[in-house]
């Protein structure tokens, strides 16, 4: 019984969702909600069975390489590298019956905390959602377009695989302007790395001290987003004196990293959401998420004194786990940002790029071809080594490296996911803007600064630079 039900949960996490199906799928049909219940019988059914600690890790690693956006400390890890010193917390979804046992949420009974979403998509919708069913959150979605007309006007509907939301248009806080949302206790920022340079202005107006940010994003987006809001100027501003415009307060700026803590002066911290999740937008205002949706939370920066890479770091990640500790999203904070960012690329650089690379060719053809295979091996043992070096030259502990483990649990996950289409290859088949920079060409200039050899890398990366100079996919 779990074994067919963890092949269900495969499949309906992998297949992607027919055409017919988003133009025709009426939000909360009898239909789907019996399919969802009867999956989630199952999955409940195979949960039960589990007697051993190992049973459950062995789901666990499951859920953790169920999806493209598999991001974070991999959870193959977790068997040779245990958390360092309790901080890398794992939160199973509420509906399965999981309980954490490390981490509290200690917020307080006041007024409810201001949560506003920019980038109210598949992904900020989703989240923000989850945040409104708890009744702990004053959510506020930054909206555009007939997304926003038609959610203010009929509320916002998800349907979820852990359960349905509708937020009905009285309760809905829908935005068309961030200068209006007033100051908020957090931000989630859900944009497309394309849209980056638009992150200031939609952000800035909504910071105080107390605030903290968190961007939900792809790629080694990390270092550009917390330097736009901490010093780009927008309109009638100028720059502060008091930051380095130079980026020579951290000597691995290509990387998406720095090497030395920055101290903020925008707000209380910045964080990277690194997300697994399965989560279509299917018209104004409907949103279907059909499986999985763990979060993984690292510190970009901070305006502690205190905090380092490594450590010093329970103010930022209590305020996690007080974010997301009443939610349905399973939760796991990783303390070191380069290494979650590098295990995420060990999937999205060989899958992804080849994938692309290859024209817009699905994951299974890949897998099954023994010449594209060997290709995604040599891809992410460049990867690997080169995160290793990023790692090293950080001065991350050896036991904090990248290694067999990932490379074999990225393949096995590949192997089990069948025709399924990444993200870069959608928006390449779609002609829509893709996010090159930041999961390519980053992760390909901080391996070259470290010397480290990646032809193979290179040369993904140079066919799909033709590809975006070709179809004008900026």
């Amino acid at each position: 019984a779990m074994a067919m039900a963890m092949a269900m949960a495969m499949a309906s996490c992998h297949a992607e969702v027919p055409v017919a199906r988003q133009e025709t799928m009426q939000p909360q049909s009898q239909q789907q909600a019996r399919s969802r219940k009867g999956s989630s019988k199952m999955l409940k059914a195979a949960f039960l069975s589990l007697a051993s600690p190992l049973s459950w890790l062995s789901l666990s690693l499951h859920f953790s390489y169920c999806h493209a956006f598999a991001i974070g400390r991999p959870a193959t890890d977790l068997l040779e590298h245990p958390p360092r010193i309790g901080v890398s917390k794992l939160y199973a979804s509420k509906d399965v019956g999981a309980d954490s046992n490390v981490g509290t949420n200690t917020a307080g009974t006041g007024p409810k905390p201001i949560i506003a979403v920019i980038g109210s998509g598949a992904v900020g919708c989703y989240y923000g959602a989850r945040l409104y069913e708890t009744g702990l959150h004053d959510v506020r979605f930054h909206m555009r377009g007939d997304h926003y007309t038609l959610s203010k006007s009929n509320g916002l509907n998800v349907t979820s695989y852990y359960g349905d939301i509708f937020i009905p248009p009285e309760e809905l806080g829908a935005y068309d302007d961030p200068n209006d949302m007033g100051t908020a206790d957090w931000v989630i920022v859900a944009l497309k790395s394309t849209s980056l340079n638009a992150a200031p202005a939609l952000v800035r107006p909504l910071l105080g001290a107390h605030t903290r940010v968190i961007a939900i994003m792809n790629g080694m987006i990390d270092q550009d987003f917390v330097d736009m809001l901490e010093n780009d100027p927008l309109d009638g501003e100028e720059k502060k004196d008091n930051i380095d415009t130079d980026h020579s307060h951290h000597q691995h700026y290509l990387s998406g990293v720095p090497a030395l803590p920055q101290k903020l002066t925008c707000c209380a911290s910045i964080y990277a959401g690194m997300a697994l999740v399965c989560s279509n937008k299917i018209g104004p205002g409907r949103i279907d998420h059909s499986y999985a949706g763990k979060l993984t939370g690292a510190l970009s920066a901070s305006s502690s004194d205190s905090w380092t890479r490594h450590g010093n770091q329970d103010e930022e990640r209590q305020a996690f786990f007080d974010l997301w500790g009443a939610t349905k999203i399973e939760h796991v904070y990783e303390e070191d940002l380069t290494r979650g960012r590098w295990s995420k690329m060990c999937w999205n650089l060989p899958f992804n790029g080849i994938s692309v690379a290859m024209g817009g060719i699905t994951v299974d053809k890949i897998v099954n071809d023994p010449g594209l295979r060997r290709l995604a091996y040599m891809v992410i043992d460049e990867t690997i080594a080169a995160g290793n070096a990023d790692l090293e030259g950080r001065g991350a502990e050896p036991s904090a490296f990248l290694g067999k483990s990932e490379k074999d649990a990225m393949m096995n996950l590949s192997d089990t996911m069948g025709p399924y289409k990444p993200s870069t290859m959608l928006d390449f088949k779609a002609r829509r803007p893709m996010e090159v920079k930041y999961l390519f060409r980053k992760p390909l200039d901080r391996a070259k600064q470290l010397n480290v050899p990646v032809p193979h890398l290179e040369t993904l990366v140079t066919q799909i630079e033709a590809f975006q100079r070709m179809y004008d996919l900026y």
